[in-house]
């Protein structure tokens, strides 16, 4: 059905949708009977595997291309940012582009060139709008399109892995447009092997594999149950686990980290069930911005065995943001519940909604947990077994 369709209530909606591409003598089914609804304002994460169908079906549900079977709809203006500098010609220069784009999208020449030095100013490319796209960058490709697909305001936006290329201050910059986007009621549908964010921007995920769906639900639990499948052996894409980076002098960064037994004292070894104290020590050159902290521990196996964050936690428990140019944060853990293992310590450190990255440090030192009794598993579970003798029948 053509994406213009209008008569359905709901902002985007797919009926088992399925697309098959010749492949040498076979056929390759890239989807396979994949549904989905998504209300108008809602948020939907796509996550898989490379070659799942991520891709495929946004290209389906943006019109890119047809489906073998099925139908889907989509109510009210779609943009989509699916490659980088798609739908741009090579040889126009960034305004030619953007007035391009801004037609095909449905808007009004007048609308779009009233757009365009907002759209160059967000792009940070004011100074090369005048040089053919095929000079460009693929970093200033991809801060072209974006600002672009955002600009005609769509009731309906589409991405896939935008935030791949370009700095971290314009990917903090997409991060705040999307959410004021959302703040208007906009749709989203977002593809990434991030699950972090993932799970901070999208209220449902998907998760699909060779095209087909394995899991719909929230989103925390979509992808919890995809990590737990890709960790097992079972994902053939991106390691989900965070992977660290190193900190740029003009952002927000983590300068140290400090593991600390019940004295205060240094340690690299701990016996589970002790306190612990985590020292985090953070710079931050913006200090008018807030900023939230988050901490992992990740088994040697690359297990994931816990995740806090001061934007995660409850007024209870110290939520809290973190302010001023330079600060030390503590986290205490009483009676560590993690059983024995060797433990990878990161800690991260985001924006103020806790979405955007800026920085992620490993401890320099591994974390050493032993325990003398013979439980097994990741962590020792709060518990109380209890007992009810029956009478034994005559």
């Amino acid at each position: 059905m053509h994406p213009s369709e209008t008569q359905n209530e709901r902002a985007l909606e797919a009926e088992k949708v399925s697309k098959c591409y010749p492949r040498g003598g076979d056929r390759h089914w890239a989807l396979r009977e994949v549904s989905l609804g998504l209300e108008r304002g809602a948020s939907l994460g796509l996550v898989g595997a490379n070659g799942a169908g991520k891709s495929t079906l946004l290209r389906v549900l943006s019109g890119a291309t047809p489906p073998s079977s099925g139908r889907y709809r989509t109510r009210g203006r779609v943009a989509s940012l699916l490659e980088l500098g798609a739908g741009f010609h090579p040889d126009f220069n960034a305004r030619e582009n953007v007035l391009m784009n801004g037609v095909l999208l449905g808007a009004s020449r007048r609308a779009v060139r009233a757009a365009t030095d907002a759209v160059l100013a967000f792009a940070e490319l004011e100074h090369v709008a005048g040089e053919p796209l095929r000079t460009y960058s693929s970093g200033m490709a991809m801060r072209l399109g974006f600002a672009a697909a955002l600009s005609v305001e769509p009731e309906v936006l589409l991405l896939d892995e935008v935030f791949a290329v370009g700095d971290l201050v314009f990917q903090k910059k997409c991060v705040d447009r999307l959410h004021a986007f959302r703040e208007r009621g906009g749709t989203l549908v977002f593809a990434s092997h991030s699950l972090y964010d993932l799970r901070q921007m999208c209220d449902r995920a998907l998760w699909l594999d060779a095209g087909r769906v394995m899991e719909a639900g929230d989103a925390a639990a979509v992808t919890n149950a995809y990590a737990a499948w890709a960790g097992s052996g079972g994902g053939r894409g991106t390691d989900p686990r965070l992977a660290p980076s190193e900190p740029a002098g003009a952002e927000p960064a983590v300068t140290a980290i400090e593991v600390r037994d019940a004295h205060g004292v240094p340690v690299e070894v701990l016996a589970s069930g002790s306190d612990v104290e985590i020292a985090i020590w953070f710079r931050n050159p913006r200090p008018g911005a807030a900023l939230q902290l988050g901490l992992t521990l990740t088994r040697q196996d690359g297990t994931l065995a816990a995740g806090l964050g001061t934007h995660l936690s409850s007024a209870d428990e110290g939520r809290s943001t973190l302010r001023g140019a330079r600060g030390q944060v503590r986290l205490r853990l009483p009676r560590l519940a993690l059983l024995a293992g060797t433990f990878t310590v990161t800690a991260h450190l985001f924006d103020e909604r806790g979405v955007h990255r800026w920085h992620e440090r490993v401890h320099d030192s591994t974390l050493r947990v032993t325990n003398d009794s013979r439980e097994v598993g990741l962590v020792r579970l709060a518990h109380r077994w209890s007992q009810q003798e029956e009478e034994r029948a005559a």
